[in-house]
């Protein structure tokens, strides 16, 4: 009969060398999972750095929008039709008309950044103009018209494709342009249209 004690039974390891193998074996793979982790968090800076580079590296080009709409208008060689009018001034100094209210002539050229110079004046009193919202019966449903501005920053250049324009548009009947702060920032847009020369 053999004794549990005896060398030829007591053969394989023991418990304190077993704790150290798992031990060891734990280590190795805490360490795997740390490392892991910590390449993936480089790897999505990374990525989130590329994004931001490729955003940053796209210029954009501004235009400027003044339009209206609203009441009948008879055209020469047409029948009667909503009047609207559709001006957009771009960053290089280039505008053009469009609608059946055009100006003459319904294109032109003023000064280079004259879009820019008036997105300005709006993105500068965005809050005033945007501070009380329009109540009422809007002017186009008797016979009246519309007013509003839009800012367009759009992106050119590689990979503007894909990227999103950005654009700002009050309107008369969305927003209160009449109190006092948004009539002031209106004034000041209104001279610098006219310093430009542009049409009205």
């Amino acid at each position: 009969m053999r004794l549990l004690d005896s060398p030829e039974v007591a053969t394989g390891p023991s418990p304190s060398s077993i704790v150290r193998r798992r031990t060891s074996q734990q280590i190795r793979g805490l360490s795997h999972l740390v490392a892991c982790v910590a390449a993936t968090g480089l790897l999505l800076a990374a990525c989130a750095g590329a994004g931001d580079g490729s955003a940053a590296a796209l210029d954009t080009t501004v235009e400027f929008v003044l339009a209206r709409a609203g009441g009948l208008c008879v055209p020469a060689d047409g029948d009667a039709a909503l009047c609207e009018l559709m001006l957009v001034v771009r960053d290089d100094g280039t505008w053009e008309a469009t609608g059946n209210q055009p100006p003459a002539p319904a294109e032109g050229a003023v000064a280079a950044g004259a879009a820019s110079r008036l997105a300005a004046v709006v993105e500068s009193g965005w809050e005033a103009l945007t501070a009380r919202p329009f109540t009422g019966t809007c002017p186009s449903a008797y016979d009246g018209q519309e007013v509003w501005y839009a800012v367009r920053r759009l992106p050119t250049g590689p990979g503007a494709e894909l990227a999103d324009a950005v654009v700002r548009e009050v309107r008369s009947c969305t927003y209160d342009l009449e109190h006092t702060e948004a009539r002031r920032v209106l004034q000041q847009l209104e001279e610098l249209w006219r310093e430009f020369g542009l049409p009205g």
